[in-house]
């Protein structure tokens, strides 16, 4: 049995390293040139092959304690490794990426994260099953193969090492006449076919084989071995270190991730102190803004107007700074003092000025507060129609623009027709004119499902909700949005702070303070600045920020960021337990928790409560269905989007997230229309924004947001819905960065605010990044474009860059593990054609050659304003690895 299990877990280290590699090779292969890849395949397989040949050596017989030992940590090596591979095949089987291993740590040391990697579990199980069946079947092949081959390798070696030493005599050349017995590792009852003196034959081998006298043999293998070392030399060393480096990875080595400490924080404040903007033509004195009224001026460098804004504290600050506000502390009024007061350590902290956000000196901020109010608005807003009390910010989960509605003849409804082929057109097509009839609603843009024959299918009717709209108004609906992160949480700050993310691993920004004021701070502010009195007048109200989730919020922090941008009053996975009846039936439908639905209640107590306290709601809820696994509640009638029978059964997660979507659909009618039940929607503001898109097998090779640059990600729902606004459908390629400040444009020029808030406000919007979306959009200024930037899951390793006035979109690699990506949305929206390449100069090239100039340049451009960004949001955030602030 124990001379068994020796081969058994050899082979499950050869056929664990073999199987992994197979998929590390083939995600990459087709980024570099065939002809390349034959020549440096046998260099990129070294590591593999090394740790093989020291499993096998370990694996060997041997007496004495050593013996046991060596065999001892092969086998447990062996078994670690089992679970690795089986973790990584089963991975690339969902989602055509590899897993990263630092990140795996992350989510096994997160008792909500260990949920999202248990929910792929059966796949790394029947990964794991084909490694262990395999490995058994061909253990004696295996080991008995490889102990020859390490035999034939170690003989040159061995041999060319006693020549050094000057031990070699001619009775080396003779065979070794000891006996041993036989290597009980070397065979079974299928395979005992003549093994005795085995182990004799391979330690004589060693020796450089039994035919000493004749030394021609010997010359031409050691010319062979000579040669393959000099093959294998040249070829590692002469390859270019992208990609073929991390080509050449072995999975034992890419574990090794789990263990690295933190950057060092010395060279991390280094890089950031170093960071100039890198097209000093762009913001020379020639192109300099200059104040007037509530805005500050832009004249990017080191001069007056920056340091008026550095050293001015607003009027409206009261005594008692509130948080949010605090880079305007008196300690933090002058730079010297801000590079003082951030010394750590030995380092003093990054940059120019600290963690201040200083608009005047932002190259990249665009203002368009200086445009007019868009036309069709203008007088709506201004004549009083429009009231807005209150606002509501709902966060759809996993949310793709295109079905916010779902439209007929669009791409996304091709790919579901496509899925079918027996002409059961009007039926399919009947189903899906009733996947959104609330989005429809809440966008104004109708799914126009036709049938064969061009005639209409029969009104939807939306039991859930009795909108009473008038035709014409409804609000603003963005055509073309992005976000500004595939991964939840990030997007989720940028969206309540009006603050770009950072790209780094995980949410690291809850360990920090944002350097923009965040929603209920604001609100906060102004609740400080006016007395907190009962009255009818609902400008001089106090505001009651709330979050509300149906789902934990102790994955990856939240909890910790949501108290610490403001939310006095939160409902999440733990207070609906807590709050729940003997008879109430919470049910789960995913590893986060449950249902939209189960907040209902909790919802309607809220706004009795701001009703009866004479508050006004400030109201933020992140829905979850749509999140993967995508399950509903068990009485929700689900229904066939696409064929999933048979072949088609690949379909299934893209159907079961229509379904999540149609269950999400309805929802959002359910909570608008106990807003209309309350009296409320004539004076709320609601916004609907898409934290991130989804890809699916119908999109592309890869599935799911993580490592994922592709653009299904990244389209999301921007929505501003108010009764009493027009209905308007503004093109522009923005992003979710321009909430906040259109949030208080609206605001402020509804008058629905009052003296004091509206001159802190007005003050305040000028300091956002992100652009009005009550006003035309500004694509460029001066030269300078209208940059989008998208972190992609999981944080710190690829980001996506997007201009407003150019159809190109770029993918840029942070950690040199992957290749730039360029695509033309103008003319492949789908990105089935992406142009991919290793290094920035050969993509430059290619991008020339296919797109012409104007493109080569702007992916040029491109890639150095990520680079510049994503070090400057560092700064901003005053990012120190491996910190915690350790508040909850």
């Amino acid at each position: 049995m124990f001379a068994t299990f020796i081969p058994f877990c050899f082979s499950l280290i050869f056929v664990s390293l073999t199987f992994t590699k197979l998929v590390h090779l083939s995600i990459h292969i087709s980024t570099v040139p065939p002809l390349a890849f034959i020549l440096y395949l046998p260099s990129l397989l070294l590591p593999d092959v090394f740790i093989i040949y020291l499993s096998r050596l370990a694996l060997r017989r041997k007496s004495g304690a050593i013996g046991v030992a060596a065999c001892t940590l092969g086998c447990t090596f062996a078994f670690v490794l089992l679970g690795a591979a089986s973790s990584q095949l089963g991975f690339w089987y969902k989602t055509g990426n590899e897993v990263q291993w630092s990140d795996a740590l992350n989510y096994a040391g997160d008792k909500d994260g260990m949920k999202i990697l248990l929910s792929g579990l059966s796949t790394v199980l029947t990964a794991g099953l084909l490694i262990l069946v395999v490995s058994w079947l061909t253990k004696w092949y295996l080991y008995r193969a490889v102990g020859t081959l390490t035999v034939w390798v170690g003989a040159p070696v061995v041999y060319l090492w006693q020549v050094f030493r000057g031990t070699k005599a001619r009775g080396r050349y003779q065979a070794q006449s000891a006996s041993t017995s036989p290597d009980p590792y070397e065979s079974d009852s299928d395979f005992d076919d003549s093994d005795d003196g085995d182990e004799t034959k391979e330690e004589s081998s060693l020796v450089f084989g039994q035919d000493r006298s004749n030394a021609t043999n010997q010359t031409t293998v050691l010319a062979i071995f000579a040669g393959v070392l000099v093959f294998l030399t040249l070829t590692t060393v002469l390859r270019p270190s992208t990609p073929y480096n991390m080509m050449s990875a072995t999975l034992p080595l890419a574990m090794m991730e789990m263990f690295k400490s933190a950057p060092d924080l010395c060279s991390e404040q280094a890089a950031l102190s170093g960071n100039r903007w890198p097209f000093p033509e762009l913001i020379n004195q020639s192109k300099w803004e200059y104040p007037s009224g509530h805005f500050k001026g832009w004249a990017p460098g080191n001069n007056e107007f920056v340091q008026q804004y550095r050293s001015a504290t607003p009027d409206w600050l009261p005594e008692i700074l509130p948080s949010g506000f605090q880079k305007w502390t008196p300690t933090n009024t002058t730079q010297d003092e801000a590079e003082t007061t951030n010394k750590t350590d030995s380092c003093i902290a990054a940059g120019t000025d600290g963690a201040f956000y200083n608009p005047v000196n932002d190259p990249l901020k665009i203002t368009n507060l200086d445009n007019d109010i868009l036309e069709v608005l203008k007088d709506q807003l201004s004549g009083g129609n429009v009231k807005i009390k209150h606002v509501a910010l709902i966060m759809l989960e996993s949310f793709r623009e295109e079905l916010f509605p779902l439209q007929y003849g669009s791409d996304m409804h091709s790919i579901i027709m496509k899925s079918y082929k027996n002409g059961k057109e009007d039926e399919i097509n009947a189903r899906l004119s009733q996947l959104g009839p609330v989005a429809e609603r809440i966008t104004g843009k109708s799914g126009n499902f036709k049938k064969k024959d061009g005639s209409d299918f029969d009104p939807v009717s939306i039991p859930q909700w009795n909108d009473t709209t008038p035709e014409g108004f409804g609000g603003i609906n963005v055509v073309g949005g992005f976000t500004t992160s595939s991964l939840s949480f990030k997007s989720m700050a940028a969206i309540h702070c009006g603050a770009w993310s950072m790209p780094v691993d995980s949410f690291e920004e809850s360990e920090t303070q944002s350097y923009q004021p965040c929603i209920p701070q604001v609100l906060d502010l102004f609740n400080n600045i006016k007395a907190d009195k009962s009255t009818d007048d609902f400008l001089e109200q106090q505001w009651l920020p709330a979050f509300f989730q149906s789902i934990t919020d102790g994955y990856d922090r939240q909890r910790k960021f949501d108290k610490k941008i403001g939310f006095k009053h939160i409902v999440t996975k733990d207070r609906l337990e807590d709050d729940a009846g003997v008879d109430d039936d919470l049910e789960e439908i995913n590893y986060f928790g449950y249902a939209e639905t189960t907040l209902k209640s909790h919802i309607v107590d809220y706004i009795k409560q701001i009703q009866k306290e004479g508050k006004r709601m400030f109201f933020s809820h992140f829905t979850s269905t749509t999140h993967h696994p995508w399950g509903v509640p068990s009485s929700f009638q689900k229904t066939e989007y696409l064929n999933t029978k048979d072949k088609m059964s690949w379909h299934e997660d893209f159907d079961n997230y229509l379904n999540a979507i149609r269950f999400t659909d309805a929802w959002l009618g359910e909570l608008l229309q106990t807003f209309d039940d309350f009296g409320m929607s004539n004076e709320t503001l609601v916004v609907f924004v898409g934290d991130h898109g989804q890809a699916f097998k119908e999109d592309d090779s890869k599935t799911g947001t993580y490592e994922n640059g592709h653009v299904s990600n990244f389209r999301v729902p921007i929505t501003f819905r108010h009764p009493k606004i027009p209905r308007v459908q503004y093109n522009a390629n923005a992003s979710s960065i321009s909430i906040l400040p259109t949030i208080l444009d609206l605001l402020i020029n509804t008058g629905s605010l009052n003296e004091k808030d509206t001159n802190a406000a007005s003050d305040l919007v000028q300091d956002y990044e992100g652009q009005s979306l009550i006003r035309p959009y500004k694509a460029s200024h001066n030269g300078r474009r209208a940059w989008n930037f998208g972190i992609i899951n999981g944080g710190g390793r690829m980001l996506s860059l997007t201009s407003a006035d150019a159809p190109w979109r770029l993918v840029i690699p942070l950690d040199q593990k992957s290749e730039y990506r360029f695509t033309d949305l103008e003319h492949d929206p789908l990105e089935l054609k992406p142009l991919e390449k290793w290094a920035i100069k050969n993509l430059a090239n290619a991008v020339k050659y296919k797109f012409g100039e104007d493109a080569s340049q702007w992916a040029i451009e491109a890639e150095a304003v990520g680079r510049w960004w994503g070090l400057e949001r560092k700064r901003l955030w005053a990012y120190k690895p491996g910190d915690s602030d350790d508040e909850d």
